[in-house]
């Protein structure tokens, strides 16, 4: 599979909050070279300029109604959650109130972001229908492929037994985690077009037959009916016996039973991989969307054709100006929080290990 860039929101935009700011600059750096007028004629425009804080910074409600964020009750939450952390972290915590409730929060932000940033974690001031909290955020470690495009169409070549028992495989993962398939999506209607309407100068008979023939077979055909299939189908209710009971022909079959067998723990387990889609640099009305997790992840017919080396150059042009959801794990802080953030949780690490290995192996 072709391979891309990503973009680590670990090392990107690493001091942005969720909640705007006022970030005014001093403008008198006498180590810059000035090329405006020396001689000002008003006083007040040597004067460096501060930052002002927002004193208001109002949200609309899902029910419509709007609130304030900038509250003494909000500040006197936040601050309490930063002596509350800083408690927990066994560092003494030194805060400035500011001359305006809006200050004081600001102060509270940067001064909570150095505390978080000394254990390796990011911060980000998050709202939660008008309380404003400090929400601490770390990434996961993504695994060996750039994007995580289960190919299905190996299991045609199985025997019924062990075809159907994979499909309940595939079936069960993909519900669990929020998995799709890439049937009816715009990305895939857009590699279709490709095919459809590309110029292939040197394109003879044979390959235009070949191609139109694909793009059928994603339309409505051959493919198009397999993805369907894992997606509705289930043929087992205890996956697990038919996984243990199932007798290996060869070496392939006994490798890949392994594998499913693995593969258990992200099926019987109350999390999952799209649950930790977590956007550190959301943005109300961006210019550009963020790459989700559900489009990296993902169940494609042929991980290795055309079709999918279309979709690939759709996911490259699309994230230009753009950047990669990587999996993260968030911990809301509060005055009552009893203990530091860690990622102790390691369910993506461990997905995509053994996604790795999966992957790798059937391709």
């Amino acid at each position: 599979m072709q391979t891309i860039g990503r973009t680590s929101v670990g090392t990107a935009r690493k001091d942005d909050n969720r909640i705007d700011q006022a970030g005014g600059t001093i403008r008198c750096d006498k180590s810059r070279e000035s090329y405006g007028a020396n001689g000002c004629r008003n006083s007040f425009l040597k004067t460096p300029i501060l930052p002002i804080a927002p004193q208001t910074i109002m949200r609309e409600s899902y029910c419509g109604n709007s609130y304030n964020l900038i509250t003494q009750e909000n500040y006197e939450y936040l601050r309490d959650s930063y002596f509350r952390y800083a408690e927990l972290m066994n560092v003494k915590a030194e805060h400035t109130p500011g001359r305006t409730i809006g200050e004081g929060i600001v102060n509270l932000y940067n001064e909570m972001n150095d505390l978080v940033n000394k254990s390796g974690m990011y911060l980000n001031l998050e709202d939660d229908n008008g309380c404003l909290y400090f929400n601490v955020w770390n990434t996961h470690t993504w695994g060996e492929y750039t994007l995580y495009y289960f190919p299905v169409k190996f299991v045609e070549e199985l025997n019924p037994t062990l075809r159907r028992i994979v499909i309940t495989f595939y079936h069960n993962f993909m519900k669990e985690n929020g998995i799709t398939t890439i049937n009816d999506e715009a990305d895939m209607d857009w590699a279709m077009d490709m095919l459809t309407e590309g110029c292939y100068e040197d394109e003879d008979a044979k390959e235009r037959r070949a191609r139109e023939k694909l793009v059928k077979s994603y339309k409505d055909g051959r493919a198009y009916k397999l993805l369907d299939r894992v997606w509705r189908k289930s043929y087992y209710k205890n996956l697990p016996k038919a996984i243990e009971e199932y007798e290996c022909k060869n070496g392939f079959e006994q490798g890949l039973i392994e594998l499913l067998r693995r593969g258990l723990e992200f099926i019987k387990t109350d999390k999952a991989i799209m649950y930790y889609g977590y956007d550190p640099f959301y943005d109300e009305e961006p210019d550009y969307l963020p790459m989700t997790l559900e489009q990296q992840i993902r169940v494609v017919y042929d991980s290795d054709d055309i079709m999918t080396e279309h979709l690939i150059d759709f996911y490259n042009s699309s994230r230009q100006e753009s950047y990669d959801i990587i999996p993260a794990s968030t911990f809301a802080v509060s005055p009552k929080t009893d203990k530091v953030f860690t990622l102790e949780d390691t369910y993506p690490e461990r997905f995509f290990k053994w996604a790795d290995d999966f992957i790798h192996y059937i391709r």
